[in-house]
C-alpha cells in the first residue's frame, strides 16, 4: 500500500526533472534540441550526446528558432532539430555559441556573414575555425524555408514558393524598381480565411498561421541576398498570402525585427487588411508607425460583403470607415485604400463617384488618403478580368478632378510569372495534379496498333418519385440511343479523369439498404436463385402466410433480350415502390387523382409481370 501511495510522487518528481532538463522555451513552433552532458544520464547514448552537445546554463532561457532536420524513421534517436541562424537574434545565438565551448564573439562573426555577407554556405564563413563550422553544419542551417519554385519576370520581379516544414506552401515575391527601390511582399498564413472570390489564396481556403520567424525569414533572405549584390531592401508590404491582421501577434512581432535587426524603416513597412476591424484598433495603440492599407474594393455594403465576405464578418462598411476614420485621427498618416479593377464591375466613373462620396461621408479628407488602383490578376477561380487603360484613366480622372483625391494606377508586375497572391500556389498545385494525371495513364497507355476501346455501361441512373410513369416497351426502343448496354465504343482518356480511390468505401464492405422494402426484395431474389417464389412485397414488409411453391427454373441466352430484361425489372421495380408511396399518402387521408389511382390498380399486374421477368433472368 505504501509503494502504491509512494507511485505519483515518484512520477511527478520525475516530470519535474524532465522538465528542468528541457527549460529552455521556443518560440512558435519553433525549437532547439539540447541533450545532458552527464555521461551517467540514462536513455541517452554517446553519440545523442555528441551530437547535441552540452545543455546551456540553467539560468538561461533560450528562446530560439530552428528547422526540422529530416532523419532516419528506422533509428531509435529522436527527431533532431537544427538552429535557424538566419531568424535566431544575436544574444541568443551567442548564449548557445557560448553553450558549445566557443567564444561569444564567434556569434557575431557568424551573424556578419549570414546578414550582411549574404552567404548560404557554413563553409564560406572562412574567419570561424573549422571546429566550429563543423559543429555549425552539425546543428544549424542558414534558413528553414525550402525553396519549392522560383520564377523570374522579364521586369526582374522575382517570384518564389517555400515548403515550410509541414508540407504547406507560402509565397514571397522581390520587386525592384527603376528609382532603386527594392520591396518585398510577403505572407503572413498558409492560405487565408477571408474568401475574397477574385483572390487566388482566397480560392484556397486557410490551411494555418505563420509563426514570426517564419514571416521574419522570407524579410531576411531577400535583405542578405540584396546585400550580397551591394544592394539593400528597402520596403516591405505585407501583402502576400493571407490576411496580417489575423495574424496579428506574430505579425507585429515579425515587423518589429525587420525595423530592429534587418534597419528596414517602420514607415517603409505596410499593412495590408481587409478590414479586420477589432485589430485595426489595436494597431491605434502600437508604438511603431507602420503603414496601413486597407483593401476597400467596393464603396457599397451589398457590393463589397459579396466580393469580400469578411466585410459582414466585421461590423460591415459603416463600421469599418469609422475605424478608418479613428485611426487617421489617432495616428496622423494616411492610409492607402486598394482597389481591385475589374472590368465592368467596379470601374466606371459612376462607382469612382460612389467612393469619392464614401470617403467624403466619413470625413476622410483627401491629403489624408491615397487610393490605389490594382487591375486584377486573373486567377482561374474568378471569372473577371482587368479593367482596360481608357476605364482607368477615366477613375483617376473623376477621383482627382472632383473630389481632389490621389489615386495612382499600380504597374502590373511579374504578370508573366503568376506573381499574383497565391497564384504561384495554385498553379504548382495544378501542376502536381497533371503530374501525377500523367502517371496514372500509364496504367492505361493503348497498345500500338489497337484502337483505344470500352465497354458501354448502361445506367439510367434516374431517382424514384412520388409520380409513375407507365413504360411502353414499344415506345421504349424507338426511343432508346445508338449506344446500348455492353456495346464497345472509342474514347479517349482525359488528364485529369483518372479517380481510383474516390473516398467511397461502400464498394468493399456489405451493401446496406434504405428501407424494409429494399430488404425483403433481397429476400425474395435470393429465393428465387433457391429455386423458391415470394411475393413481392406490398407496404409493409409481413411473413408470406402462403407456402412457398416451386417454380420453374428459366433462361434467356441472348444478350440483348437479357439487357432489355433487366432494364424492364428495374422500371417496375421502381414503379412498385411508387404505388407504394402513393397508397402510404392515401392511408394518411391524401385523396389520390384519377390517374393516381389507375396506376395503384396495375400492381397486380406488374407485380406478376416481375415475376416473370426475374424467372427469365435466373
Amino acid at each position: 500500500m505504501a509503494s502504491n501511495r509512494l507511485l505519483p510522487v515518484v512520477i511527478m518528481a520525475a516530470f519535474i526533472l524532465l522538465r528542468s532538463r528541457l527549460s529552455h522555451a521556443t518560440r512558435s513552433a519553433a525549437f532547439v534540441s539540447f541533450s545532458s552532458s552527464s555521461s551517467s544520464a540514462k536513455g541517452v547514448t554517446t553519440s545523442q550526446r555528441k551530437r547535441c552537445g552540452p545543455p546551456p546554463s540553467s539560468s538561461t532561457s533560450l528562446q530560439s528558432t530552428a528547422t526540422r532536420q529530416s532523419f532516419d524513421s528506422s533509428s531509435p534517436d529522436l527527431e533532431l532539430f537544427k538552429v535557424n541562424l538566419l531568424t535566431l537574434p544575436l544574444p541568443e545565438l551567442e548564449t548557445i555559441i557560448k553553450s558549445w565551448g566557443f567564444p561569444a564573439f564567434r556569434a557575431r562573426q557568424i551573424n556578419n556573414w549570414v546578414f550582411n555577407q549574404g552567404v548560404t554556405d557554413i563553409d564560406d564563413m572562412s574567419d570561424l575555425p573549422k571546429k566550429l563550422r563543423a559543429v555549425l553544419k552539425e546543428r544549424a542551417t542558414i534558413g528553414s524555408l525550402h525553396l519549392e519554385i522560383e520564377q523570374v519576370s522579364n521586369d526582374g520581379t522575382r517570384k518564389r514558393a517555400y515548403k515550410l516544414h509541414d508540407g504547406q506552401l507560402i509565397e514571397s515575391v522581390l520587386m525592384p524598381y527603376e528609382d532603386g527601390r527594392r520591396t518585398a511582399c510577403i505572407s503572413s498564413q498558409a492560405g487565408c480565411a477571408m474568401g475574397c472570390v477574385f483572390c487566388a489564396t482566397g480560392q484556397m481556403g486557410f490551411a494555418r498561421q505563420l509563426t514570426s520567424e517564419e514571416i521574419f525569414e522570407q524579410v531576411a533572405r531577400f535583405a542578405s541576398e540584396l546585400k550580397a549584390d551591394g544592394e539593400r531592401l528597402s520596403n516591405v508590404v505585407m501583402m502576400g498570402m493571407g490576411e496580417p491582421l489575423a495574424n496579428y501577434r506574430n505579425v507585429i512581432a515579425a515587423i518589429r525585427r525587420m525595423n530592429e535587426e534587418l534597419g528596414i524603416g517602420a514607415r517603409k513597412i505596410t499593412v495590408s487588411t481587409v478590414g479586420v476591424v477589432p485589430n485595426i484598433r489595436k494597431l491605434m495603440d502600437e508604438d511603431i508607425q507602420v503603414r496601413l492599407a486597407l483593401s476597400l474594393h467596393c464603396a457599397t455594403e451589398e457590393e463589397r460583403t459579396a466580393l469580400l465576405p469578411a466585410n459582414k464578418r466585421y461590423g460591415g462598411l459603416h463600421e469599418l470607415m469609422t475605424t478608418i476614420k479613428e485611426y487617421i485621427r489617432v495616428k496622423k498618416q494616411r492610409v492607402t485604400f486598394e482597389w481591385a479593377l475589374i472590368e465592368g464591375e467596379n470601374d466606371s466613373p459612376e462607382v469612382a463617384r460612389t467612393l469619392g462620396r464614401l470617403l467624403k461621408t466619413y470625413d476622410i479628407r483627401p491629403d489624408m488618403s491615397h487610393i490605389n488602383l490594382i487591375p486584377l490578376n486573373p486567377t482561374g477561380g474568378y471569372g473577371g478580368g482587368p479593367s482596360g487603360r481608357r476605364n482607368v484613366a477615366k477613375f483617376v480622372e473623376v477621383l482627382e478632378r472632383e473630389f481632389g483625391i490621389s489615386a495612382t494606377p499600380r504597374m502590373r508586375r511579374g504578370i508573366d510569372i503568376d506573381a499574383g497572391c497565391g497564384q504561384l500556389t495554385a498553379a504548382n498545385e495544378k501542376k502536381k495534379q497533371r503530374e501525377a494525371a500523367a502517371e496514372l495513364s500509364k496504367f492505361a497507355e493503348p497498345v500500338a496498333g489497337l484502337p483505344i476501346v470500352g465497354v458501354y455501361e448502361d445506367d439510367e441512373g434516374e431517382e424514384y418519385t412520388d409520380s409513375i410513369v407507365e413504360t411502353d416497351p414499344d415506345f421504349q426502343k424507338s426511343n432508346e440511343p445508338e449506344l446500348r448496354h455492353g456495346s464497345v465504343v472509342q474514347f479517349s482518356i482525359d488528364d485529369l479523369a483518372f479517380d481510383l480511390d474516390n473516398g467511397d468505401e461502400d464498394d468493399f464492405i456489405d451493401p446496406t439498404y434504405d428501407d424494409d422494402f429494399e430488404i425483403a426484395e433481397a429476400e425474395r431474389l435470393i429465393s428465387l436463385v433457391k429455386g423458391i417464389s415470394l411475393q413481392p412485397v406490398q407496404g409493409d414488409v409481413s411473413p408470406v402466410d402462403s407456402p412457398p411453391q416451386e417454380v420453374k427454373s428459366t433462361s434467356i441466352i441472348d444478350e440483348d433480350n437479357i439487357r432489355d430484361a433487366k432494364k424492364r425489372r428495374k422500371k417496375l421495380l421502381k414503379n412498385l415502390k411508387a404505388i407504394n408511396k402513393l397508397k402510404d399518402m392515401q392511408a394518411n387521408g391524401k385523396e389520390l387523382n384519377e390517374e393516381q389511382i389507375e396506376k395503384v390498380a396495375k400492381e397486380k399486374e406488374w407485380m406478376i409481370e416481375l415475376e416473370s421477368v426475374e424467372h427469365n433472368l435466373m
